[in-house]
């Protein structure tokens, strides 16, 4: 089964915070290349969305089954709803992954 991908407007801007900062950081190369690293990656949950594990620091915070696949250091925040996969968010593994999700889905 197919799942059809869905980024919340977080998601997409920190796509393109990750690209702009990396770029402005001197390495264009390295953020082209990262950007489609997670492209691909958020990409490839249309096919088995389920094989992300639930982040110890999100479990139990609400309603939400998030889930999370790691590119990097960077952690790709999901969820699975019927046949959809909605990211939630790309997230810096050194930022606080509880608080950034409470903020942008009211947990």
């Amino acid at each position: 089964m197919i799942f059809k991908v869905e980024f919340t407007s977080g998601a997409r801007q920190d796509i393109k915070n990750i690209y702009g900062y990396i770029k402005a950081a001197g390495a264009p190369d390295v953020a082209k290349q990262l950007y489609t690293d997670l492209s691909k990656a958020c990409m490839s949950l249309s096919q088995y969305p389920n094989r992300g594990h639930i982040p110890s620091e999100l479990e139990g915070l609400s309603d939400l089954s998030c889930r999370q696949i790691v590119i990097r250091n960077h952690r790709i925040i999901y969820e699975v709803i019927d046949k959809k996969v909605i990211i939630y968010g790309i997230i810096d593994g050194r930022r606080d992954v509880r608080e950034t999700m409470r903020q942008r889905v009211y947990i």
